[in-house]
């Protein structure tokens, strides 16, 4: 067997979202030659659950965070955590976009002076405000940014190195005065992203999405965060009988955007909530669109590109990255003209979509699971040695 690895992460099955999907397929693969230890925020009492011959999950009590459903945070119990270190004794200790758990797991980790790896998966500054569901005012709004840097510096300057999955975010953290931001794109396990033809004239049926229509699709977690209001915007200034706009997934908002969507009188809008089969999903799809300006990664790009399926984003982050030229669209954040122009350019262009799905297929292959766990594995194999010295 090779490394022990300790990971620390504040979201975990059974939510849904890119953190999680890029957990589950990278410790899945790393379990394959390796011993996996997980802390993850659990309901009930603390317990422990092996999930394979070489993966362990330890479930650490938690409480539902009450301004972002779907969410829980892990309560304090330090001395037990340290104490699993101390006789699990991991080689290292990966830490994934680090809250209370986190945190709990960087203090135990830097004591047993194990070396340790951040991932800076959410950009906080950006999502500090969203948490309180814009209940902070402006002002205060702005102080709470400024604070939240100092907290991203403080906190990640005890690794021994952290992980960025965008250019653009390793840039942004060295600016907070990091000086051990490496570059280290999330993978995504591209071969569960597929479906046969009939699941995907089942998906069509299901959701009552009429045959042979040009569908602009979204999949992804349905939030406010995600900024939906401006896809259901832009769409309604360019909604045509032959065309569709497929919003795709579950989360605390879907209903809040099924209503908006019927007061501005969009008629051809289908929001299917949690879909099980993406692969489906992704099928029925002409094009692929989000607006959110959050993305720091951009796991549905991936996907999407996989499938075919040109992409439009927002010039931001991860899918300024994802989207290279001639794979797809990018917009300025909050333009709801240039997502409708990037739309509309798609729909009516099928040779430029035919170019693009070619192009983007042949990108989505940089951003496979295996090429991920690669980079991840030289991080770890370089800091045990170092340690070791």
């Amino acid at each position: 067997m090779g490394r022990k690895i300790a990971v620390f992460t504040d979201t975990y099955l059974p939510q849904v979202n890119g953190v999680v999907t890029y957990l589950f397929d990278s410790l899945r693969m790393l379990a394959k030659n390796n011993s996996i230890v997980l802390f993850a925020p659990g309901e009930g009492k603390f317990h422990s659950e092996d999930v394979g011959p070489n993966f362990r999950i330890h479930w650490i009590p938690s409480a539902p965070f009450p301004f972002y459903e779907g969410y829980r945070m892990a309560f304090v119990d330090y001395a037990r955590i340290n104490n699993i270190l101390k006789e699990e004794k991991p080689d290292i200790i990966h830490i994934h976009a680090p809250v209370n758990l986190g945190l709990q797991g960087i203090i135990a980790g830097r004591k047993r002076k194990i070396p340790i790896v951040i991932t800076y998966h959410t950009h906080f500054p950006d999502y500090f405000p969203h948490l309180f569901n814009g209940k902070l005012p402006k002002v205060l709004g702005g102080i709470s940014g400024y604070t939240v840097k100092k907290i991203i510096k403080h906190t990640f300057k005890k690794a021994d190195i952290v992980t960025a999955p965008s250019k653009e975010l390793v840039r942004e953290l060295e600016g907070y005065g990091l000086h051990n931001v490496v570059y280290l794109p999330n993978g995504v396990d591209l071969s569960r992203v597929r479906a046969s033809k009939i699941e995907r004239d089942n998906f069509l049926k299901s959701h009552k999405i009429p045959s042979g229509k040009k569908v602009i699709l979204y999949l992804g977690r349905i939030s406010f965060e995600k900024r939906i209001e401006y896809l259901l915007e832009a769409f309604r200034l360019i909604e045509q009988k032959d065309r569709f706009l497929v919003i795709a997934g579950g989360g605390p908002y879907v209903k809040n955007f099924r209503e908006l969507a019927a007061k501005m009188g969009i008629k051809n809008v289908v929001f299917t909530d949690f879909v099980k089969n993406i692969g489906a999903a992704y099928s029925c799809g002409t094009i692929f669109a989000s607006a959110s300006d959050s993305e720091t990664f951009g796991l549905t790009f991936v996907e999407a590109m996989h499938m075919g399926l040109p992409v439009i984003g927002v010039a931001k982050f991860g899918a300024n990255e994802v989207i290279k030229s001639g794979s797809g669209l990018l917009v300025q954040p909050g333009s709801v003209g240039e997502l409708a122009d990037a739309m509309e350019k798609l729909l009516k262009n099928e040779p430029l979509r035919k170019k693009m799905a070619k192009e983007a297929k042949k990108t989505a292959k940089e951003y496979s699971i295996e090429k991920s766990i690669k980079h991840t594995w030289d991080i770890y194999e370089r800091l045990i040695r170092e340690n070791q010295n």
